[in-house]
């Protein structure tokens, strides 16, 4: 199974109560890490196949999947 990273975004509406929002992606497999209650954004990861679940809950209104990142001046030294 591959799991990803995501932000939640949750609504306006429901920033009052984004811990119930939270509360409800966990259930649904989100490994919550942080909660960025001043945005109305949650973070965390999930499995692939449960991706589609956190769209459901009540007061999401967005889920961003992270894009693989990879400098491609990796290599090379900043002085």
């Amino acid at each position: 199974m591959t799991r990803v990273n995501v932000a939640v975004a949750v609504s306006d509406d429901a920033r009052g109560w984004i811990n119930e929002v939270a509360a409800a992606c966990r259930a649904l497999g989100l490994s919550h890490t942080a909660t960025l209650a001043g945005v109305g954004v949650l973070t965390g990861s999930v499995e692939l196949s449960n991706l589609r679940k956190l769209w459901a809950v009540t007061g999401v209104v967005a889920v961003e999947v992270e894009a693989g990142f990879e400098s491609p001046a990796a290599s090379y030294t900043i002085q």
